[in-house]
């Protein structure tokens, strides 16, 4: 697998996977270093210490965001109006892949310390859910929909630059555990934004996903909650995920042929 050189500093040329994931470097080591800043502020500032996750979260991808602005020359960040039709598919659609993407996350063995670290990084509060449910959806679409797919769709072809976005998408979660759902509906968001031309709908399917996944947790008090344990039997989880499957491509085909009927119709007025 070979990427081509590094345009990050150049502004004469569009930004590719490399300096995707020199900007995912990036955002690793000023998550690192603001760790430790923010550590330091705790030990003055007691009083600080349940913000400190959101903090660092929104200050990491903040920063990043604007760097990469900066950098990759990205004037104008696509916010067109969608239609009401879009929203309303796709909501049952994320819930279907939530479920469906932590059954194939199942079946990678989760380690009790990787549980534990996880439950200790998510707290199931307002704090945890201002970061989680509200923080996240928007400034991980901005950064990896409304800059880094944005270039990648005028410099590749739309499937690599859809498939290669919700890769370095899921890498930025830094863990296989994530790295699937993460890749999975990184591709999901990818089309749609793709055929849409706007962060908004990629904003609410983030937004809708990890609420929902939150408000499990929350209710179960544990983060790391599986829908086979809500179910209660093989059998039930079973047809829950074939329920899903039926849904999602039901749904995701209807979708399919809106953009189709969109398209055919903005070619007609032109």
């Amino acid at each position: 697998m070979t990427f081509e050189r590094s345009t990050f500093f150049d502004e004469n040329k569009l930004p590719g996977i490399y300096d995707a994931f020199l900007l995912i470097l990036l955002t690793a080591l000023f998550s690192l270093a603001l760790g430790l800043v923010i550590g330091l502020l705790v030990a003055v500032f007691p009083i600080i210490q349940p913000w400190t996750i959101f903090l660092s979260y929104t200050l990491t991808f903040g920063v990043v965001y604007f760097v990469a602005r900066f950098f990759w020359q990205t004037n104008k960040i696509d916010t067109k109006r969608v239609s009401w039709k879009v929203y309303v598919i796709v909501s049952p659609i994320i819930i279907a892949l939530s479920i469906l993407t932590e059954g194939l996350v199942g079946l990678i063995p989760m380690p009790q310390k990787i549980q534990e670290f996880f439950a200790s990084m998510v707290q199931l509060n307002i704090y945890g859910y201002l970061t989680i449910g509200l923080a996240a959806p928007i400034l991980e679409e901005l950064i990896f929909r409304g800059i880094i797919l944005k270039a990648f769709l005028k410099k590749y072809e739309p499937l690599k630059a859809i498939m290669w976005s919700a890769i370095i998408f899921g890498i930025a979660h830094m863990n296989p555990w994530q790295f699937i759902p993460a890749w999975l509906i990184g591709i999901f968001i990818g089309w749609i934004y793709w055929k849409t031309q706007s962060i908004w709908p990629g904003i609410i399917i983030h937004f809708i996903n990890n609420s929902f996944s939150f408000a499990l947790g929350y209710w179960a008090r544990d983060i790391n909650v599986s829908f086979y344990d809500l179910t209660g039997s093989l059998i039930n989880y079973i047809i829950l995920l074939l329920v899903c499957v039926i849904v999602s491509s039901t749904l995701i085909m209807m979708l399919s042929k809106y953009f189709q009927q969109q398209q055919t119709k903005t070619i007609i007025e032109l």
